[in-house]
């Protein structure tokens, strides 16, 4: 197990406060982050955290003298599965510290705090994603090697996505009729193919019919679709509309989970074009897709959608020592948050 019986103490000058009040928590990311970002208001880092079967508590926070937050980070539970095996394991994200206090030491506290409390509630495995070149990369690294863990990297990923003054050309100027939002009637057969999404993965995050309801509707920046035939919904697709902050405000469109079931490829395209076409109403400005391997992308490509810059690394470590018999290795195809 790593070496964590020490008790950890926050950055000289702090004290930790625990599932911190994500409106003070979407202030402190806003005014950090680089813009151009997406707007991670209350009800999108909600949609993250306060998932039912999430953990709040596994949120924390620095505050310093005056009582404002001047850092932040998350692990999110998840049960996954790798290489075919099951494993509790915590994402982590959010990692925030702010400008003023950058190179006071705030992240590798924070991290730790988090690290013992994953650890003693029985999860096997850490997994996060830095965008590559950032310093995250570097302090997370030895956070983990002066703890006697190694942090691995093990996948480089990421986007596919379309602007909307060409996609507009080309979609269908109405949906078809196999094509509509989805409803809570549908809820049992969109639980259904949940379980299936993202099978045969190297690594898939498993959505509980738990969360079904509270992650595709009825929830701030979800927009959800069902593609129905013969009375059976055979798809679906789960997209988060999410606001850029940048010197013009402007709109992204970004496919979270995407099922195509047994839809053939020209049925594929049909249903991601007529969800498009429902949301050309947003006025978005890009549609975006991680390209991750759990979905097939024909679809998207068809639809002029091409490779975005933006890089990213997925690092994952054992929170157990040997629990994954053979290590930790590369992953191809995966099926997990990214963003």
């Amino acid at each position: 197990m790593m070496h964590l019986e020490t008790p950890v103490s926050p950055a000289p000058g702090f004290r930790f406060v625990y599932n911190p009040d994500l409106n003070v928590v979407s202030d402190l990311i806003i005014r950090t982050w680089e813009h151009p970002c997406w707007n991670y208001d209350p009800g999108l880092l909600g949609l993250h955290i306060m998932r039912p079967t999430g953990d709040p508590t596994l949120t924390v926070g620095q505050i310093d003298e005056k009582g404002n937050l001047a850092s932040y980070v998350a692990f999110m539970p998840f049960d996954v599965e790798y290489f075919g095996k099951s494993y509790r394991a915590v994402f982590c994200s959010f990692m925030t510290v702010a400008t003023e206090h950058h190179g006071k030491g705030l992240n590798g506290p924070q991290q730790v705090a988090l690290l013992q409390r994953s650890i003693e509630r029985d999860y096997d495995l850490y997994i996060v994603i830095c965008e590559d070149g950032a310093v995250s990369n570097i302090s997370l690294e030895r956070i983990f090697t002066k703890r006697d863990r190694k942090l691995q990297l093990v996948k480089n990923l990421g986007y596919i996505g379309a602007r909307n003054d060409l996609l507009h050309p080309i979609l269908p100027t109405n949906p078809s009729a196999n094509t509509r939002p989805l409803v809570r009637s549908d809820l049992n057969g969109v639980t259904l193919l949940t379980a299936e999404i993202g099978s045969g993965c190297d690594l898939r995050k498993i959505i509980s019919p738990l969360d079904v309801e509270f992650l595709f509707i009825d929830r701030p920046h979800t927009r959800s679709f069902v593609y129905e035939s013969a009375g059976k919904i055979r798809a679906f697709a789960n997209l988060l509309l999410l606001e850029v902050l940048d010197k013009e405000t402007s709109l992204n469109l970004y496919f979270e989970n995407v099922h195509f079931g047994d839809l053939t490829v020209s049925e594929q395209i049909e249903f991601i074009g007529d969800s498009l076409t429902h949301l050309l109403e947003t006025g978005f400005r890009m549609a975006i897709l991680p390209d991750i391997g759990y979905t097939n992308i024909e679809p998207f490509r068809k639809l002029r959608f091409r490779a975005l810059p933006r890089r990213l690394n997925l690092y994952m470590s054992e929170l157990k020592a040997g629990i994954v018999l053979d290590g930790i290795r590369d992953v191809d195809r995966i099926y997990m948050d990214i963003y």
